[in-house]
């Protein structure tokens, strides 16, 4: 049975004089890929499940701010967590994103190198790769580059069939509408101040919006700030380093120029994987990421100095980008678990229930590939690590299924002259430069998890991410924002609640 059952009534007069505690089997903390899916695993069993975040929407932190690749898994140690559960995630998520109407495609990818010193790198990542089970690996030749890239620059490049993109905001979003669907309950905009054992076994959680809730079991899966939270509970010793990555975006008339992701011989260093090239699934280019090591967690500025890095590394490796227009840089914090001081180039990621208190499962140090890896992670956590703790038996009830926003994008004159017929508001264009309708932006803001700010709209529907990066469409969307919640417009948010777009009328 699990833990806990349906949340008792009391009579009102009780519940005025007391305070209301909410009862969960568990409660997921973190709203990003690897909790969104942790909380869809959970929704397949009968669990009461919660899932808090402190943000005001899921995807507000790594899993916004990442390149999109579903890695092939060559280029991690074999044997090691992150090896099993990259493969693992990579055979799951194709048939996830069909489930959940989510784009990914399988692009391939390019590991290449410059001159013939090169090339025993290259053979290692090869040699590595098939110990790791990965498949669709060869060497190839200047001549299949060019074929396969005719702008990329190289004598020698790894070629993996198996690598993809996905669009990993889309991804982490409908996990959660999904799991929302069947019956998980989210908690946006309430981070975690306070977790408690309690005698007999299970935790307390309490917020700083005064939410308090018991439960049998928590999954601490908040990335950047895991190793926070569970300093919340118990001391330890296990520290997490800020890594920022800072990206250019190119204008979608460029993306045509790169059909794969193309990445360079990496750093000697072990920085990271060198700064590379990534189609988008919306048509873009992504540039980078850099590798710089941060005091702050939340310091996600973009650093003139980098930019100009950046476009020089991109046009040495592709050089036909140096002449491209770039629409946008932004920059997303990854947590490492050693700093730039460390001399090492390699951690595991850090999956493990707690000694000292048996049901509090904590997930720290989940960067790349933990995008790739998000669904064999939570596969792993619900059925093995939870279920030591609480009987798991299956939600007949549970749908996996997610349609999501019925989109204009791609649909014949035909078939759109239908859905305008039937509702005349995908006849009004707000976003010019997605071709992003009005209809489009009300089923965004009526989404299933109450998230409401610009960013909320923005990720579910791409509309602001075009050329004029807003400049024509923003008024428009907070206008509709306003019609369809009745917020006042000096309420409207861009992504956290200190990010207020107006600040008052003028006239």
């Amino acid at each position: 049975m699990p833990f806990f059952t349906v949340l008792t009534m009391q009579p009102l007069s009780f519940i005025l004089m007391t305070e209301v505690i909410m009862k969960y089997d568990l409660i997921i903390i973190g709203g990003g890929v690897v909790g969104c899916a942790l909380a869809r695993e959970a929704s397949k069993y009968k669990l009461k499940t919660a899932l808090f975040e402190k943000e005001p929407d899921v995807a507000e932190g790594i899993s916004k701010a990442n390149s999109g690749v579903l890695h092939a898994g060559f280029n991690i140690r074999p044997g090691s967590l992150k090896a099993r559960f990259n493969l693992e995630g990579l055979s799951m998520c194709p048939p996830l994103a069909e489930e959940l109407n989510v784009d990914f495609r399988i692009t391939g990818k390019l590991v290449v190198g410059k001159t013939d010193g090169d090339l025993p790198y290259l053979r290692n990542l090869l040699s590595q790769g098939k110990k790791n089970g990965c498949s669709g690996l060869s060497i190839i030749g200047h001549e299949r580059i060019r074929r396969l890239e005719p702008g990329v620059s190289a004598r020698w490049a790894l070629l993996s069939e198996s690598t993809g993109i996905i669009s990993p905001f889309q991804l982490t979003i409908a996990l959660a509408e999904n799991a929302a669907a069947n019956g998980v309950d989210f908690f946006l905009n309430s981070e975690v101040r306070a977790l408690i054992p309690l005698q007999g076994g299970g935790f307390r959680l309490t917020t700083k919006t005064g939410i308090t809730a018991d439960c049998g079991g928590i999954v601490n899966s908040a990335g950047m700030h895991a190793a926070g939270i569970k300093s919340l509970i118990e001391e330890h010793e296990t520290l997490t380093y800020p890594c920022r990555g800072e990206y250019y975006i190119t204008d979608k008339a460029d993306g045509h120029l790169l059909s794969m992701p193309v990445y360079p011989v990496p750093p000697a260093d072990g920085s990271g994987l060198g700064v590379h090239l990534t189609p988008t699934c919306n048509g873009n280019i992504l540039i980078g990421p850099s590798a710089d090591y941060l005091a702050d967690a939340e310091d996600t500025a973009t650093t003139s100095e980098v930019m100009r890095q950046l476009k020089k590394e991109a046009a040495e490796l592709f050089p036909t980008l140096k002449d491209v227009v770039f629409i946008k840089n932004y920059a997303g914090n990854r947590p490492k678990l050693f700093d730039s001081g460390s001399g090492l180039s390699f951690a595991d990621f850090i999956i493990e229930e707690s000694e000292k208190f048996p049901g509090m499962i904590n997930l720290i140090g989940i960067e790349s590939p933990g995008l790739t890896s998000a669904p064999a992670i939570a596969k792993y956590v619900i059925e093995d690590l939870v279920s030591r703790r609480i009987d798991l038996r299956k939600n007949p009830a549970f749908i996996g299924e997610h349609r999501g926003i019925i989109r204009t994008e791609g649909l014949s004159d035909e078939q759109l002259s239908a859905l305008i017929a039937d509702n005349p508001d995908y006849g009004e264009i707000i976003c010019r430069c997605e071709g992003i309708s009005r209809a489009e932006i009300i089923q965004a803001i009526n989404n299933p998890l109450g998230a409401l700010s610009l960013n909320a709209i923005k990720k579910r529907t791409y509309s602001m991410m075009g050329r004029c990066q807003s400049g024509f469409c923003l008024p428009k969307i907070a206008a509709i924002l306003c019609e369809e919640t009745g917020i006042a417009p000096e309420e409207i948010i861009k992504f956290t609640a200190a990010s207020q777009v107006l600040t008052g009328r003028i006239k």
